[in-house]
């Protein structure tokens, strides 16, 4: 008996002097963002298109889309959110948030936890982007298009405002705040090292890429646990919340589901 404990301890003492190579770490695909205990609805998804892409019917649309998720532990009354729409026009300009009539839309209805809602442009293919609703102009060119909602081309904010007696923005008579953003007008962009473009060559440095990001899909990081609404802060150099996809290698199987590859 004696000589077995030495053994089995001999063969201890070997094991944890060892150093394993192997990665016994999780896969880090999909990324699931938390189920629950988010504070607030945050924009958890969209894509940026001036290139049009190639659908299973064969159709070329530029697929312009926010998705919204609520990680929260209940169920959320849409109605007590709006998306809002901004575009610049140059790299340095600096302008606060404003939503004509036509630049926001009021949402509707009710979010139970743990799923998204999504919000597309008229223009994207319905075979790829599966939405609640669609939103903005049906136009593919012409003047100032780029600049018109729900058409997402790099130069194009977006805002996830909420109802607020002390919000600062007037919609439809009710009075919003402002909670979540991806990029801002109070932001100075960049001018895009990609191919130029007749609709933009301005863009946001997103996830510390100055790389072409008129071309994307965005996800928001599983890490993320609630809405921001200073874009210096969720887009922060070296920290940001956001990931993307390679340039015009746009992923759309996750539209509407609370994962990301």
């Amino acid at each position: 008996m004696k000589k077995n404990i030495i053994t089995y301890t001999v063969a201890f003492l070997l094991l944890a002097g060892c150093t394993s190579k192997l990665d016994f770490s999780t896969p880090s695909t999909p990324v699931i963002p938390p189920s629950n205990g988010n504070s607030d609805l945050i924009i958890s998804e969209l894509s940026t298109a001036i290139n049009t892409y190639t659908g299973p019917t064969g159709a070329k649309d530029r697929n312009h889309y926010v998705e919204v998720y609520n990680g929260t532990n209940g169920s959320l009354d849409l109605s007590n959110y709006a998306i809002g729409y901004q575009a610049v026009t140059d790299t340095n300009t600096l302008a606060a948030w404003n939503f004509p009539d036509s630049f926001f839309v009021a949402l509707s209805g009710t979010l139970a936890k743990s799923k998204c809602y999504v919000i597309a442009s008229p223009i994207a293919d319905t075979a790829v982007v599966k939405s609640n609703i669609t939103w903005g102009t049906s136009l593919t060119t012409g003047t100032g298009v780029s600049s018109l909602p729900l058409q997402l081309s790099g130069n194009s904010a977006i805002a996830l405002l909420k109802k607020d007696a002390a919000g600062t923005f007037t919609l439809s008579g009710n009075k919003y705040k402002i909670i979540d953003v991806f990029c801002s007008p109070l932001v100075a962009r960049v001018n895009t090292t990609g191919k130029t473009s007749t609709r933009t060559n301005i863009m946001w440095a997103v996830a510390d890429t100055t790389n072409d990001t008129r071309n994307r899909t965005f996800w928001r990081k599983s890490s993320v646990t609630g809405p921001q609404s200073d874009w210096n802060i969720s887009n922060a150099v070296g920290n940001s919340q956001w990931r993307m996809s390679l340039d015009k290698v746009w992923d759309f199987t996750n539209i509407g589901s609370p994962t990301a590859p």
